[in-house]
Parts: C-alpha cells; structure tokens; sequence
C-alpha cells in the first residue's frame, strides 16, 4: 500500500481506505489497550515496541508504545 501522507497520518489514510466492516484483523495478542488486538499496525512479538509507530495514533492521549527496557547494571 502506497501513502500519500508521512508519519502519524498514515494510520489515518489507511483506516480511510478500509471498507467498514470488511477488515476482521486479529493479531492473536492483547496489547497496551484492548483495541490493539485489531489494529493493523499492532506487532505484540517486536522486542522493543509493540507498534508500528512509537505512539499510538489512534489514542486520544500521547501513548507509548515502546516496550519497558531493562536498565542495565554498571560495571566498575
């Protein structure tokens, strides 16, 4: 699928295209909210995000998508 817009704007233009009703995406996972699990940009097995994007552009509020990273302990 070509996109006609950049960044966040493309989950907007895809969820344009799709005919209402038609798209029964199911990832198969939860994720950070309920509504994850029929997103198409939805990817629960990446290591570092659980999103295409590193904010959900669908949420109404700024939300993350990066998974929580381990802080690595410093040798010295």
């Amino acid at each position: 699928m070509s996109y006609m817009t950049a960044g966040k704007l493309q989950a907007f233009e895809a969820l344009m295209k799709e005919v209402p009703g038609h798209n029964h995406y199911d990832s198969g996972c939860d994720g950070i909210c309920p509504e994850c699990r029929s997103c198409c940009f939805h990817r629960p097995y990446w290591k570092y995000q659980t999103c295409v994007f590193e904010e959900c552009p669908y949420s109404p509020v700024k939300l993350s998508t990066l998974r929580c990273q381990p802080v690595m302990a410093r040798e010295g």
